[in-house]
């Protein structure tokens, strides 16, 4: 068991996460573009979707 530690400011490793989700989100959001443009691709479906699944885990780490 790990000793809980109180604080108001974010680790270095929160915001390294923060920062990861922003570029995801970002990468996601272009993927997307593609994907409604018509470049229908079962990679690209893919990779959106994994995309979509790892921001969505790291968001709940950093608000867990």
């Amino acid at each position: 068991m790990h000793p809980t530690t109180i604080t108001t400011r974010p680790t270095n490793h929160q915001r390294r996460l923060k920062a990861i989700v922003q570029r995801l989100v970002i990468e996601l959001g272009y993927l997307e573009h593609c994907l409604s443009e018509g470049h229908q691709d079962v990679h690209l479906e893919t990779a959106a979707a994994g995309i979509d699944a790892a921001i969505d885990g790291l968001n709940e780490h950093l608000t867990a």
